[in-house]
């Protein structure tokens, strides 16, 4: 099975996993991304994702959380954060500057705590694989808060705050702006 097809039922499955907010006004969580200049907003967002993934750091758990996705007519946009699984790794991470990886990498250990993963497929584009690649310049990335929100006797969920923006390449060469910024869930356990 490819590399990008298993990336792909990764996101399907997440996809169901994540159930939209009904009441917008007061959900505290959202991904808010501007594609090629054109604003979109989701509160799709969910603590659900991939847990303990191999990271960075070697010996150390990490867990992949669904930012939020964005489906238009023109771009599928999916998001996620990755972080340590473990409370005593996580609870002295700092707001600070992280990296952006590209969504075919959601799967591989190079990530670190804080990193984003971002795939972009460009819908004008017949070819469903590979229809972007995230460029390695002009990337920024920054955690810009982190708050305790919750506890329960196994977990400890903390709202991370942050913005970025990047560029993505379509295989028509065509250079696709994308900024953006974060309030999500993530869940640690004790």
């Amino acid at each position: 099975m490819s590399h990008r097809l298993l990336t792909l039922l990764c996101v399907i499955l997440l996809m169901a996993a994540c159930k939209k907010s009904t009441d917008t006004t007061n959900y505290p969580y959202h991904l808010n991304v501007s594609i090629n200049k054109v604003n979109y907003t989701t509160s799709s967002v969910c603590t659900f994702g991939l847990t303990n993934e191999p990271g960075c750091v070697a010996g150390k758990s990490f867990d992949v959380t669904n930012a939020g996705q964005i489906n238009v007519d023109a771009f599928f946009l999916d998001c996620y954060f990755k972080h340590y699984t473990n409370n005593s790794d996580f609870a002295s991470t700092k707001p600070g500057s992280h990296k952006i990886f590209d969504g075919g990498d959601l799967l591989k250990s190079n990530q670190c705590n804080c990193d984003l993963i971002i795939g972009l497929v460009d819908n004008g584009i017949l070819n469903l694989y590979n229809t972007t690649i995230l460029q390695p310049a002009n990337i920024v990335h920054k955690v810009t808060g982190i708050r305790k929100v919750d506890s329960t006797a196994t977990t400890i969920t903390y709202a991370v705050a942050g913005s970025f923006s990047c560029y993505f390449k379509n295989t028509n060469n065509v250079m696709i702006p994308v900024t953006g910024d974060y309030v999500l869930p993530i869940k640690e356990l004790k």
